[in-house]
């Protein structure tokens, strides 16, 4: 899966490509990355009232239809954004400055990564993460077996692909180093597109940055022994969560809260049951089973781990560690990643999740 590509690059371009890369990665899809509308297919709350009295609001997933978006296609399969009153139109694509576009109100929601938000913020960008749908930073090492990478030291010396020097791909890399003590200057770094997994099949590389549910899953699938050294395991960093405006917040909060209700509700049942969700997302985006409806059901598996973690146990669904935010800000800080200072608590909040949905176990 991939992180899609429709934000502003911010410093290195953070999470622009986080969904972007996910899904390029992904590479089995032949659908295009066209913009396009999608509205609930359904709507089975008895209380939803008619197409015309529901309010329309506008939700930016990126690139094309993916089970990466598997919460989302939940929540309209099962009606949950009908029972809101909510007619949710979809944006898939590239939209260019996403992050001012929606601080500036013309998109009222969209999914964005935690150090997106952060590096918006610091230049000003009012945007706030509203619900955290992944609690890890779903971003890792993959290596040949017999390349001998266990540790972030293991690559001095090491030629690492990358797709280049931004995203969430990049922000990782700079993780890796700094938890086994190296620069760049210490490794030989390879800018190569969204080709790292062709790339580590080839033996062009000792190693690649990619996407923690993908790549690694593709190349086990395809009988290759490697390596893995996950990101949030060296670090603590906020990932992908729904976003909005400042003034969305302050003038609509109903609004606000109803949206972060009916998508909650979707994560809750996506982590619920996986397979489920996945016949559930193929029935709203076919397009999203890709050429390799297994493989894609393992990738939905294995995003499903990044969307839990230990530090939410008994936590709303949606909730948002303070600790992480504050962790990346810091690392973001030490990187010379932000344009200025900033205080994490500004970027997130936790006052429209609610225990009314469930929490994690």
């Amino acid at each position: 899966m991939a992180y899609f590509k429709y934000s502003r690059l911010l410093t290195f371009g953070v999470a622009v490509l986080l969904l972007a890369g996910l899904l390029a990665a992904c590479g089995d899809s032949a659908a295009p990355a066209t913009s396009q509308a999608t509205t609930n297919p359904v709507g089975t709350s008895a209380n939803a009232g008619n197409a015309n009295s529901k309010q329309e609001v506008i939700l930016a997933l990126g690139y094309i239809p993916n089970v990466q978006f598997a919460h989302i296609y939940v929540a309209q399969e099962k009606g949950y954004f009908a029972a809101e009153g909510l007619d949710v139109k979809i944006r898939y694509g590239t939209i260019n400055d996403l992050m001012t576009v929606v601080g500036q109100g013309k998109i009222q929601f969209a999914q964005a990564s935690g150090d997106e938000v952060l590096q918006a913020r610091a230049q000003g960008i009012p945007v706030t993460t509203i619900a955290s749908i992944y609690q890890k930073y779903p971003v890792a090492l993959a290596s040949r077996k017999e390349s001998n990478i266990t540790k972030p030291a293991d690559l001095k010396g090491k030629t690492i692909a990358i797709p280049g020097p931004y995203g969430s791909n990049y922000l990782g890399l700079k993780v890796l180093l700094a938890a086994g003590n190296l620069s760049e200057a210490d490794v030989k770094v390879q800018s190569v597109g969204f080709t790292q997994r062709e790339v580590l099949e080839q033996g062009k590389a000792d190693a690649a940055v990619v996407f923690s549910m993908n790549e690694p899953v593709q190349l086990r699938r395809a009988g290759m022994n490697i390596n893995t050294i996950e990101v949030s395991q060296l670090a603590s960093l906020a990932s992908i969560g729904l976003i909005t405006s400042d003034s969305l917040i302050a003038s609509n909060p109903a609004l606000v809260k109803k949206m972060v209700r009916a998508v909650t509700r979707g994560l809750k049942d996506t982590l619920a049951n996986p397979e489920e969700a996945f016949e559930r997302t193929i029935k709203v985006a076919p397009d999203a089973k890709g050429a390799d409806p297994e493989l894609q059901k393992q990738v939905l598996e294995a995003t499903a781990g990044f969307m839990v973690a230990d530090n939410v146990k008994d936590q709303p669904f949606g909730y948002s560690d303070p600790q992480v935010w504050e962790a990346s800000v810091k690392f973001l800080t030490g990187q010379k990643l932000l344009a200025g200072k900033l205080d994490p608590v500004t970027a997130f909040t936790n006052k429209f999740i609610s225990s009314e949905v469930g929490k994690y176990s």
